[in-house]
């Protein structure tokens, strides 16, 4: 009967660029496949693609949309990566054997200690396009008309007086 060391092999998830967020891509389209470079990092290519719709973008709406996408606390990619660094703090702690080499127990403290650090950076910028949403001013249908100056009270003519 054949035996295995360590923790069971990791579930397959499908190819990141079948799951491709639909957000802001290049002059606001959707992100498609065609965006990624199919290298053998398509996370850093989704990232690379989400930094050139920023840098393509036309309007504060589209990298407003990508910031939502990084910083939402439920669902956003820092979220989504602090998530990643508990997983595979847990794998690695699945390897510690207790005898004596603490390589297992320090790699996973030092990837817990990363997810505890990416998940202040989404914290502290969770406002952040909120913010850039603000440098947009108004569109011209909602600004308010120019108040035209009140005329001082010597410059009224009142009933009986002349000037």
């Amino acid at each position: 009967m054949p035996t295995t060391e360590g923790p069971p092999p990791l579930p397959h998830h499908p190819k990141p660029a079948d799951h491709i967020p639909q957000t802001a891509g290049p002059n606001g389209s959707a992100l498609s496949s065609a965006d990624l470079s199919g290298n053998r990092f398509p996370y850093g290519d989704l990232l690379h693609a989400l930094s050139t719709a920023v840098s393509a973008s036309t309007g504060v709406r589209e990298t407003v949309a990508v910031l939502h996408q990084l910083v939402d606390g439920s669902d956003g990619l820092l979220t989504r990566l602090a998530e990643l660094f508990d997983a595979a703090a847990d794998r690695a702690r699945a390897y510690d054997r207790n005898d004596g080499d603490d390589d297992a127990f320090y790699l996973a403290k030092d990837l817990a200690d990363a997810a505890v650090r990416v998940r202040r950076l989404g914290e502290d910028l969770h406002v952040v396009p909120e913010r850039m949403a603000g440098l947009c001013p108004l569109p011209p249908h909602h600004r308010l008309p120019a108040v035209p100056p009140r005329p001082s009270a010597s410059s009224v003519l009142l009933p009986g007086r002349t000037p």
